[in-house]
């Protein structure tokens, strides 16, 4: 199931946001935006393969990493440490993706060729997220501090549909005309991030706020997604420019790509090829995953 040293980096890069919206049109500026980020690599030590998806406001990480025979693993990480884990039940694939400020974390994992989303609480234990119209898919993607979290789900209909588990309820959230809908991140107020296809098989970012559905194209890109947003609103994801993978902050109107310094920018069709910007918190750190010149794949935060 794959997506999802120190160093001085500046990023500087202005478009104007490629925004389509089913609902009130907002108003939309650019101007100059640069940030300067101090990246760390996250790798587990003999994994050719540490994936991370998100960090919460107490920069506590969470993903997953392959062992030397290519089983999955979940991990927590901070300040160094990690703790791994996997779920009970789980043949060699868990995946931990969305961790929330009470460190309650989604994810999904394998079980007799059925993928089941599941939440884990701190002390260890799991329950299973599943929507009734699941096919034997479903992954929990992010969670919020009241507990709701977003994922996507292959039901009887082709193609990925999105979901929000609410108060012991689930509700299907699909994009008109989308052949897919993916839903990846929630922040406290609500507000949901995730991506689709459309007719012509191209991918686009989404933004789902009171009731209305905000399409977000990086400028140039053959494909964009929305992976995270924090409660400034910021929204974190990746796109595909000239065939090469880059991670952006999208904030205020403005995009900011993110490339982390030690990731190849050869074009490349690899899913993690380039910079993925999976996760961002309420203080502005990101987190993500980048491929090296060597295609070894590595774990990253970034502030």
């Amino acid at each position: 199931m794959r997506k999802r040293r120190p160093f001085r980096f500046t990023v500087s890069f202005c478009l104007l946001a490629g925004l389509v919206v089913v609902g009130p049109i907002p108003l939309v500026s650019c101007g100059s935006a640069s940030r300067s980020l101090n990246f760390t690599t996250i790798d587990f030590s003999g994994s050719h393969e540490t994936i991370v998806f998100r960090v919460n406001s107490s920069g506590e990480v969470v993903g997953s990493y392959f062992d030397s025979s290519n089983a999955e693993h979940g991990f927590l990480w901070q300040a160094g440490s990690f703790t791994t884990f996997d779920v009970p039940g789980g043949v060699g694939a868990t995946q931990a993706q969305g961790i929330n400020d009470l460190a309650e974390t989604t994810g999904e994992y394998g079980n007799n060729q059925v993928v089941l989303g599941f939440l884990r609480q701190p002390d260890g234990s799991t329950v299973n997220i599943d929507p009734p119209a699941s096919a034997g898919y479903t992954e929990a993607d992010g969670v919020n501090n009241a507990g709701a979290i977003v994922g996507r789900y292959f039901g009887n209909s082709p193609g990925f549909q999105g979901f929000v588990f609410s108060n012991g309820s689930y509700t299907t959230i699909n994009v008109p005309g989308a052949t897919n809908t993916s839903l990846f991140g929630i922040n406290n107020l609500g507000d949901i991030v995730g991506d689709y296809i459309d007719a012509s098989g191209a991918t686009h970012g989404l933004l789902m706020s009171n009731g209305n559905i905000t399409t977000i194209d990086f400028p140039g890109s053959t494909n964009t997604n929305a992976q995270d947003i924090n409660d400034n609103g910021e929204i974190v994801g990746s796109t595909v420019v000239n065939d090469v993978r880059h991670g952006y902050l999208f904030s205020n109107g403005k995009f900011t790509m993110i490339d982390n310094p030690g990731a190849s920018l050869a074009p490349s069709g690899l899913p993690l090829s380039g910079t993925d910007v999976h996760g961002i918190n309420a203080s502005g750190e990101v987190a993500g995953t980048y491929q090296d010149s060597g295609g070894v794949i590595h774990g990253f935060v970034a502030k």
